[in-house]
């Protein structure tokens, strides 16, 4: 998997919404130097990877390696740039078993990634329900969860708007958690589900009481 163009990416990118509408990291020193995690953050706009990036991985050198929806690997150029950032893709809602591989492999080989446990983007800013599917990778392999919350993101395009609109944004990264480890055997659902509410209610206690939802 190439991976190329993930701080550079990050770093131009970031560089822009810094000198346009005051992007700003807090907590960066919670970012492991080392060894497997799992990210996990609230999503609000297409830019959150690499402004959720250029916070975490590119403060501390290390690439993180997101999973994104298929559908974006064939988008123009984007897709393209993507596939050269250690991005990997996901069939939403078919309980994808190749990227669920990818991503034990990729933490059992020491490596971080990113998941957006609600699956989809939040239009209106406030959190989601989490899906179960990183509470699943963290027991599963044992990595810890690093929790992260982007605020002000869903107003760079609001009602579909072609054109960035003016918005402070701030990435807030919280102190690591486990969920425990189980590397074998069926995984209880309360297990998992009291693992997702843990997931959840760490990165809604890094966002702004507007979007912290119900």
């Amino acid at each position: 998997m190439r991976s190329w163009f993930f701080h550079p990416g990050a770093a131009m990118i970031a560089g822009v919404a810094r000198l346009l509408w005051g992007l700003r990291a807090e907590g960066a020193e919670h970012v492991p130097r080392s060894g497997p995690f799992i990210l996990v953050s609230n999503h609000c706009s297409n830019l959150d990877p690499p402004f959720i990036a250029w916070a975490t991985g590119h403060q501390v050198d290390r690439v993180i390696h997101f999973m994104a929806k298929i559908e974006m690997r064939d988008w123009f150029f984007i897709g393209w740039l993507a596939t050269q950032s250690g991005t990997f893709f996901v069939r939403r809602g078919e309980g994808d078993r190749a990227a669920q591989r990818f991503s034990l492999e990729t933490l059992a080989d020491g490596r971080p990634i990113a998941i957006f446990p609600e699956g989809t983007r939040s239009r209106d800013g406030r959190l989601k329900a989490f899906k179960s599917g990183a509470a699943f990778l963290a027991i599963r392999s044992g990595a810890p969860i690093l929790p992260v919350a982007i605020a002000g993101s869903h107003r760079l395009f609001p009602d579909g708007s072609r054109w960035p609109h003016a918005s402070r944004m701030t990435v807030r990264i919280g102190p690591p958690l486990s969920l425990g480890h189980q590397p074998t055997g069926r995984i209880d659902r309360a297990v998992l589900e009291a693992g997702t509410e843990r997931m959840r209610e760490a990165v809604r206690a890094l966002l702004p009481p507007s979007q912290r939802g119900d």
